[in-house]
């Protein structure tokens, strides 16, 4: 069940790019890596990420479920086309940068908490160095 709930989260709200029906998914009082930011926080959190990558979407790789929690390694595909409306999201690194119109693909690992049939808990581990490798923003040591 809980599965199926993170399964509806990617398939109707991220992948479709809607930030009200994503963060419908979380509980009024969601923590969102360990900070309790809500549903409207998830709400701009998602909007930022679309105003970012508006083709942002996520392919689930694997999953695991065990009680109340959900595991997923994802692939994020998106193309670099605007800025963030939250500086803060991809830990500031893209805050400011031009979009390059360049497509990403990240490695990332998301930790879902789900009660009561929505999720009341996130975190997240993401390739953010692949992924401004990926954009040029910056290059590997020779």
């Amino acid at each position: 069940m809980n599965k199926a709930l993170i399964h509806r989260l990617y398939n109707e709200g991220i992948n479709r790019q809607d930030a009200a029906v994503s963060a419908a998914f979380y509980a009024e009082d969601a923590i969102n890596h360990r900070r309790v930011v809500g549903r409207a926080g998830m709400r701009k959190v998602f909007e930022a990420l679309f105003s970012t990558f508006p083709d942002f979407h996520y392919a689930i790789e694997r999953e695991t479920a065990e009680g109340d929690r959900v595991i997923c390694k994802v692939i994020m595909t998106g193309t670099h086309l605007g800025q963030p409306t939250m500086p803060e999201i991809f830990h500031g690194l893209l805050a400011g940068v031009p979009p390059t119109g360049k497509r990403v693909e990240v490695l990332q690992y998301h930790d879902f908490r789900v009660s009561g049939g929505q999720i009341v808990e996130h975190a997240a581990v993401r390739d953010d160095l692949g992924m401004v490798l990926q954009l040029g923003l910056v290059q590997r040591p020779r």
